[in-house]
């Protein structure tokens, strides 16, 4: 699942006041976002034991290294708010507000808190096949507190699956113990009393301090909530710096992802996403179908068989074959959304079991084709983005193979302000019978990131591919008679950088910090920026 898509937009603008304040919320989260954004995310496999012939799983995870634990806290709202509205299907049993909907047996049937309960239940039954992930509850009103997950000790996380003999995960008998203003178990809490408040500030607190004990490994918070509290800033940056990701979901029609709301605030501080849930009944859906907002898809291929992986919430992912016996290279291909794609490899063996040929591969029941997006390096440009992308989409074996399945599926382009924020469709084309496409569409400057998305045919998995900064980029002149020129560039530091006009050499320079500068006098127009990289120059024509 990737982030939510505007539709196919014009060119949408803003006006003057809306521009600012959406400009402002950008450099007031670039900071945070460059501190934690894993570009170098690495991928790993584990190794399936004791597999036989027939169906194999093949397992692993994005942004964990190997021996790693992933530790994840389900945050829950439960102020008074979350008991005005009742009478919802929180169970999915089709039948709203019945007995099975009081999730927390408070004799309030299906609330909005019931069905944060079976959200988090839900969202931790996604996570139990998925190695290395611990998790814990904060619940917070007025105030906030973690459970405590053992009832004849303490422990704040355990594993997603760990029953302790009962007979459901201890955390799902943890989490419906929550009720409004309260933790029933296993060591009962408080979280202030009567009164309003939704305490965003005490519950990232805690969340913080209970994740700074965890071990090495990424953390998450997942923040559930139909409030608009504020978050004060001290806390705010704190989380910002800390390196842990949020994903914020504010639910019901009260609830807003604006830029000007906490829920966006803290996500968008981690990098992350801000998910509206209109309709509490669904947040088990949305839950447990979110992933990381840094990782673009997982493709798993054995030999010339490649399927798309099923990726949950934290980076974990999951991909099936149907194998013989014998000894099979497993290569998994992860596609992150700073652009980059890392891969790893696993060898494993099949013992023989179902009647299956041995040393035959072929895609798992209901598993998706995998498919790949190759975007092309865009040509130098004045604007931030370039107005035309191109490249292929095909299946990722050998590289890239052209499949003609793919022929005429519509490969759309979107836009975004910021990491975490939500993507925007500006242009749309298709694939043509080797795979190659081509995108325009007019840059606006609210812009500052590209993907292009491949919409496959049935039986294929979609799949997206960034669109790399061009060689020189983001340029503004300054001054007049004489000026300045500023541009941005993918060259390396110290790079040598000339400003010519036709074939005088206005101004020479280097590369400093990603950035050249360069002095010119008359007119700017037609002027040329030439950037040496390696054996080969880099032109843009002012």
């Amino acid at each position: 699942m990737t982030p939510r898509t505007r539709p196919l937009a014009s060119n949408p603008g803003l006006g003057a006041g809306a521009l600012l304040t959406s400009l402002a919320t950008v450099l007031a989260t670039t900071a945070a976002v460059l501190t934690v954004a894993p570009a170098g995310a690495s991928v790993t496999i584990t190794a399936p034991t004791d597999a036989r012939a027939g169906v194999v799983q093949l397992t692993g995870s994005v942004g964990a290294e190997p021996g790693q634990t992933t530790s994840v806290l389900y945050v829950l709202d439960a102020t008074p708010s979350t008991g005005q509205v009742t009478g919802l299907d929180c169970s999915g049993s089709g039948t709203a507000g019945g007995p099975e909907d009081d999730l927390n047996a408070d004799d309030s049937a299906g609330d909005v808190l019931d069905c944060e309960v079976a959200g988090v239940q839900a969202l931790n039954r996604s996570l139990v096949a998925t190695a290395g992930v611990q998790a814990g509850v904060v619940a917070f009103s007025r105030q906030a507190a973690a459970a405590d997950l053992d009832p004849s000790g303490s422990a704040t996380f355990v594993a997603p699956g760990y029953t302790g003999g009962d007979a459901v995960p201890r955390l799902d008998t943890v989490v419906s113990s929550v009720r409004r203003n309260r933790i029933g178990l296993y060591d009962a809490k408080d979280l202030g009393g009567s009164g309003s408040g939704t305490a965003f500030t005490s519950a990232i607190s805690v969340a913080l301090d209970t994740l700074a004990a965890a071990p090495a490994g990424p953390k998450w918070i997942m923040f559930l909530s139909d409030g608009q509290s504020g978050i004060d800033d001290a806390v705010l940056s704190r989380l910002g710096s800390s390196g842990v990701r949020l994903r914020s979901f504010g639910i019901g029609t009260e609830a807003s992802c604006r830029p000007v709301g906490s829920l966006y605030k803290m996500a968008v501080a981690t990098g992350e996403t801000c998910s509206v849930v209109p309709r509490p009944a669904d947040l088990a859906t949305e839950l447990a179908g979110s992933q990381p907002d840094a990782v673009d898809g997982v493709s798993v291929s054995i030999g010339s068989s490649a399927v798309a992986a099923t990726v949950d919430a934290v980076g974990g992912w999951r991909a099936a074959f149907t194998l013989g016996a014998g000894t099979y290279t497993a290569t998994a291909r992860a596609t992150l959304a700073s652009g980059r794609v890392q891969t790893t490899q696993r060898t494993f063996s099949v013992a023989p079991g179902a009647d299956v040929p041995d040393g035959s591969v072929s895609a798992g029941p209901g598993t998706l084709h995998a498919t790949a997006v190759q975007v092309a390096r865009p040509s130098p440009t004045r604007a931030v983005l370039p107005a035309k992308v191109t490249g292929r989409v095909g299946r990722p074996v050998d590289g890239l193979t052209p499949t003609r399945a793919l022929t005429g599926a519509r490969v759309v382009l979107e836009a975004r302000t910021a990491a975490g924020t939500t993507w925007t469709a500006v242009a749309a084309g298709t694939a043509d019978r080797a795979g190659r496409f081509a995108l325009r569409w007019k840059p606006r400057s609210r812009w500052q990131s590209l993907r292009v998305v491949l919409e496959p045919p049935a039986g294929f998995g979609a799949s997206t591919g960034a669109v790399g900064q061009p060689a020189i980029s983001a340029c503004k002149v300054s001054g007049k008679g004489s000026w300045t020129v500023t541009c941005r560039t993918t060259a390396r530091r110290g790079s040598a950088v000339r400003l010519l006009d036709g074939r005088t050499v206005v101004d020479r320079a280097h590369v400093r910090r990603g950035t050249l500068r360069l002095h010119g006098t008359g007119p700017v127009k037609g002027t040329r920026i030439e950037v040496v990289r390696g054996a080969r120059k880099v032109r843009l024509t002012l």
